[in-house]
């Protein structure tokens, strides 16, 4: 038996295949998602916040049971099979709260979730083959990331999660990690996200541009994060500091309102619960506060090194996209020329 699988789920067949979503091994059950939903673990206790389904057409749904194997296909691939385990169906309205905090039905997340289907197979999967995509030259498995980080003898490593083109305060985050580690390895996710968000070209552009000329030789790795975004805030936080345990880090950096959106969540509460969980990942958590720019030390900073709150300027991401829609100028105390200059040159949004 066959079942065509659209990109989005050939993307966490994918991740799921190449390990960088363990402990999963499959696509999740209707007892994972329970579990999951309720508690943040998996039905064997492992720590595992957001799940991760496989969406069938219900006609399918009738008769895959009875299969031992079956063989996904993406745009005529054979990709990957599944080993049924259960055939389900969700209302997803009725776990709204417990996934996203919230009882908010226009929460993005949710919207994207509620869109994906009302019919799931679970089971373990086993990849049979990777594709090639737009922007799959960044792509990176965890094992080719460990062998790299033990090439460039990087002892420590931090990772970083970002959906955004990096402006000055994204800079300053990064080189005041390197104080504390020996390298990072910067990932942008670049699966499915909200309209409104930047697309994934003028993100790696950026990061490339820092990466070879701005940040420090041989400590800086840059590979996408492909899957989708959920804006779930802490759950979500945790769930990226387990991948990058994954993918060989030893640190996670986790900002002032880690994959939130709007304000549904508070400033640092991705922060405290990453924290509270850290051991058990195997992760160390680098609690980042939001830079600002200081009128008066002239420089992004932090309220570590500058106490000068009279004279702080935020450096507003909300606000350098507004600019980037409406086509203003950006000052150069925010965003650099040579990054404004690139992305400029394309599309910038998705729309």
């Amino acid at each position: 038996m066959k079942i065509n699988i659209d990109f989005d789920s050939y993307l966490e067949l994918e991740k799921i295949g190449i390990g960088a979503f363990k402990p999963l091994e499959g696509f999740m059950n209707e007892k994972d998602f329970y579990s999951v939903a309720e508690s943040m673990r998996l039905v064997n206790g492992k720590l595992f916040p957001i799940p991760i389904l496989l969406p069938i057409p219900k006609i399918e749904s009738e008769h895959i049971l009875k299969k031992k194997k079956i063989l996904l296909i993406y745009d005529n691939n054979t990709v990957g099979e599944i080993y049924p385990e259960s055939v389900f169906s969700l209302n997803f309205k009725k776990f709204l709260h417990l996934l996203f905090g919230t009882n908010d039905e226009k929460h993005p997340g949710y919207k994207i979730l509620n869109k994906s289907g009302r019919f799931f197979l679970g089971g373990r999967i086993k990849l049979l083959k990777q594709i090639k995509y737009k922007n799959s030259e960044y792509s990176i498995t965890p094992k080719e990331l460990k062998l790299l980080i033990k090439k460039k003898k990087l002892r420590t490593v931090a990772g970083f999660q970002t959906r955004n083109v990096p402006h000055k305060a994204h800079e300053y985050i990064l080189i005041d990690a390197l104080k504390k580690v020996d390298g990072l390895f910067v990932q942008p996710l670049i699966g499915k996200k909200k309209v409104g968000d930047f697309l994934p070209g003028c993100i790696l552009k950026s990061y490339k541009y820092l990466i070879d000329n701005i940040f420090p030789k041989n400590q800086v790795l840059l590979g996408t994060l492909t899957t989708s975004m959920r804006y779930s805030g802490p759950r979500e936080a945790v769930f990226h500091a387990i991948i990058r345990k994954n993918y060989g880090c030893t640190h996670f950096l986790v900002g002032r309102d880690h994959a939130g959106v709007g304000s549904y969540y508070g400033e640092y509460d991705a922060q405290d619960l990453c924290v509270k969980f850290e051991k058990e990942i195997g992760i160390n958590i680098i609690k980042v506060r939001g830079p600002f720019y200081c009128e008066f030390c002239k420089k992004i900073t932090n309220d570590k090194n500058c106490l000068r709150s009279s004279q702080k300027v935020e450096v507003s991401g909300t606000k350098i996209r507004k600019a980037l829609i409406n086509n203003k100028e950006i000052s150069e105390k925010f965003m650099r020329k040579e990054i404004l200059n690139l992305i400029r040159k394309e599309d910038i949004f998705i729309k």
